[in-house]
C-alpha cells in the first residue's frame, strides 16, 4: 500500500518539477541542428517516452478553445475527448477546417464540389452529437498555397473569438497538410498580443507528449463524433484504431486510474513559433534536397 502511494506520488511530482524544461529541452538541444525526417521518425517510435513525462490536466483548456483541422474528422480523431471535456466544463469551444478534404475526389468519382459538402456535413454533423456549433470551414484546396490567405483568415478567427487555447496536429505529424497547417496558425499568432496554449494533438503519428487528458468520461461521445465520418471510416477504420490508441495510452498511468487518454505536446505561443519556424527551415531543406 506504501509502495503504491509513493509510487503515485513519484508520476506527480516528476513531472511537475520538469514540465518547464521539457520544451525548452526540445528546442534547445533536439532540434539545434534539425533532421526533420530522423526527429520525425523518434516522434512516431515514441522514443521520447522514456524522459518526457506527461503531466495530467483537467478540463477547462482556456475560456475560448479552437481546435484547428487540416481536415474533416482530424478535430475528433486527435482530441475530441478535450473538446467534450471541455463543452462539459461550460467553457467556449470551437472548430476551424482548413482544407476542403476533397484531394479524392477523382478516385471517387466525384466533384470537388460534391465530395467537400460531403465532408463537411460529416463534420456537422459530428458536432451536433455533442452540441457544438457547426465547424468553420474555410474550404482550401491547396493549403501549402494558400498559407497567407489562410493566416490571415486564422489570425481574425483567434481575435474575434479571443482564443486562449489551440488544438492542432503535432507539428512532427508525417502528412504535410498537418505541418502546413503548423506554418499558418505560426502565422497567425505573430500578431497576437496575449498568450496562448498551444496544444499539438496525435493524427497520423505520436507526439512528444508533456500533457495528458484522461477521457474516460467522454469515450463513447468522443466514438459517437468519429462515426458521423463515414467518408473516413470506408478507407480506415478510425473508430476502433482512435479507440486503440486512446486505450493503449492509458499506460501512461498507474493501474486503475485510466482506461483512456489523449496526449498532446503543450508549448505558450512565444516557443510555439520558434519550435514551428525551426521545422518549417528543417522542411523547407529537406523538399529542396529531395528535388535535386
Amino acid at each position: 500500500m506504501i509502495r503504491l502511494y509513493l509510487r503515485r506520488l513519484y508520476r506527480l511530482l516528476l513531472p511537475l518539477l520538469y514540465r518547464r524544461s521539457q520544451f525548452k529541452l526540445f528546442l534547445n538541444a533536439t532540434l539545434g541542428d534539425i533532421n526533420l525526417r530522423m526527429l520525425t521518425l523518434a516522434s512516431v517510435t515514441d522514443y521520447f517516452a522514456p524522459f518526457v513525462r506527461p503531466v495530467v490536466i483537467k478540463a477547462p483548456f482556456g475560456k475560448s478553445m479552437l481546435i484547428v483541422a487540416p481536415h474533416q474528422d482530424d478535430e475528433v480523431i486527435g482530441c475530441g475527448g478535450a473538446l467534450a471535456l471541455q463543452l462539459r466544463s461550460g467553457n467556449a469551444a470551437a472548430v476551424v477546417v482548413l482544407q476542403d478534404g476533397a484531394d479524392e475526389h477523382d478516385e471517387v468519382g466525384m466533384s470537388r464540389q460534391a465530395l467537400m459538402e460531403l465532408r463537411n456535413d460529416e463534420s456537422r454533423k459530428s458536432a451536433e452529437t455533442i452540441g457544438l456549433k457547426p465547424p468553420r470551414f474555410l474550404n482550401h484546396a491547396r493549403l501549402a498555397e494558400s498559407a497567407p490567405q489562410a493566416s490571415e483568415e486564422m489570425r481574425g478567427i483567434i481575435v474575434e473569438r479571443k482564443i486562449d487555447a489551440l488544438f492542432v496536429p503535432f507539428v512532427l505529424d508525417a502528412h504535410p497538410d498537418h505541418r502546413s497547417a503548423n506554418y499558418i496558425l505560426a502565422d497567425a499568432l505573430k500578431s497576437v498580443s496575449w498568450n496562448v496554449r498551444i496544444f499539438g494533438y496525435e493524427v497520423w503519428g505520436l507526439c512528444i507528449p508533456n500533457i495528458l487528458v484522461v477521457i474516460d468520461s467522454v469515450m463513447e461521445e468522443k466514438m459517437r463524433m468519429l462515426s458521423c465520418f463515414s467518408y473516413a471510416n470506408g478507407a480506415v477504420d478510425y473508430v476502433h484504431s482512435t479507440r486503440g490508441l486512446n486505450m493503449y495510452h492509458s499506460r501512461m498511468l498507474g493501474a486503475g486510474e485510466c482506461r483512456y487518454a489523449e496526449r498532446f505536446f503543450e508549448l505558450p505561443r512565444k516557443e510555439y513559433i520558434e519550435l514551428v519556424e525551426r521545422v518549417r527551415v528543417g522542411d523547407t531543406a529537406a523538399t529542396a534536397h529531395l528535388s535535386r
